[in-house]
């Protein structure tokens, strides 16, 4: 992956936290309508089967579907198999062949960036990250082709239309789902590792928090945030520590923190530094950067 933000990065500037639910820019698609669909059809699909049909019965209702010029019923055969023809594999494989690269059988970053455009979305918004979750997206700037095509498959959409359809639906589900939104977070720590490492680099994780918690920004995060930038020769961020500052963000109080329980030490260097601010117990000028003691 490397740092390869080309097809998905997020400026830091005053406008960050904000959430894009419905397309930001016109859609190139310009036939057909958005059909909605029940949210939780995204999370769990089964196909139906034709277990209360006896052999009989299903014989007979085959034999009843054979044309009169004797030629098989595709759709009997497919109701009969229990297959749900609902998303048609040629159009995924054709969906993936308008983006994929031309030299590698994946959609690399400019076929991202197109995606993005057709979708109405900019490459750095909320909706793209989800998009990479529903795909489990293995690296930013790449999507291969299992990825898309199963993704997609989970999500009932093989089409641009219902992606961004399914994407509105999943958006509106995590704002007040927080085990859908401890998925999406947790998906986020692998979406930014590079390949071989275990933890997140400084720039990557600051960059990821802010796009993860675009729909309910905690009131601590700006802080959070700030303190990890004066931070530069910090080390990365590992996965535990990503985790537990989900639960540092909704039980934490930092009036009350107490340094004796099982925190990171990241976090207690954050609280010792965000006390000593707010408390003003040393000046500006004297006051020591806060990677000083790292």
């Amino acid at each position: 992956m490397g740092n390869c933000l080309t097809c998905f990065k997020t400026t830091t500037n005053n406008n960050e936290g904000k959430i894009s639910v419905e397309p930001t820019v016109e859609p190139r698609i310009t036939s057909g309508k958005v059909e909605s669909c029940e949210t939780d059809e995204l999370l769990s699909e089964s196909p139906a089967h034709l277990t209360s049909l006896s052999t009989d019965a299903r014989a007979s209702f085959k034999k009843s579907q054979v044309p009169l010029n004797g030629g098989t019923n595709p759709k009997a055969d497919i109701f009969l198999s229990g297959k749900e023809p609902s998303v048609a594999d040629n159009s995924l494989n054709g969906l993936f062949e308008k983006y994929k690269d031309e030299d590698e059988d994946a959609i690399l970053s400019e076929g991202i960036e197109a995606l993005c455009s057709d979708l109405g979305y900019k490459p750095d918004d909320f909706a793209i990250l989800v998009l990479a979750w529903r795909l489990d997206a293995s690296q930013m700037c790449r999507f291969t082709k299992t990825e898309f095509i199963q993704g997609l498959q989970q999500m009932k959409a093989d089409n641009v239309e219902d992606i961004r359809s399914r994407l509105i639906q999943n958006i509106e589900k995590l704002k007040t789902n927080s085990e859908m939104f401890k998925k999406l977070y947790r998906f986020t720590f692998r979406f930014g590792l590079e390949e071989g490492n275990r933890t997140v680099t400084r720039e990557m994780a600051i960059i990821l928090w802010r796009l993860v918690f675009s729909l309910n920004p905690p009131s601590i995060l700006d802080r959070w945030l700030n303190y990890l930038e004066q931070c530069s020769d910090m080390r990365g961020i590992p996965k535990d520590t990503w985790n537990m500052f989900l639960n540092f963000t909704e039980i934490c109080d930092i009036t009350s923190y107490d340094d004796t329980e099982a925190w990171p030490s990241l976090f207690d260097d954050f609280v010792e530094y965000e006390t000593d601010r707010t408390n003003q117990n040393i000046s500006q000028k004297e006051r020591e950067t806060p990677c000083d003691r790292l």
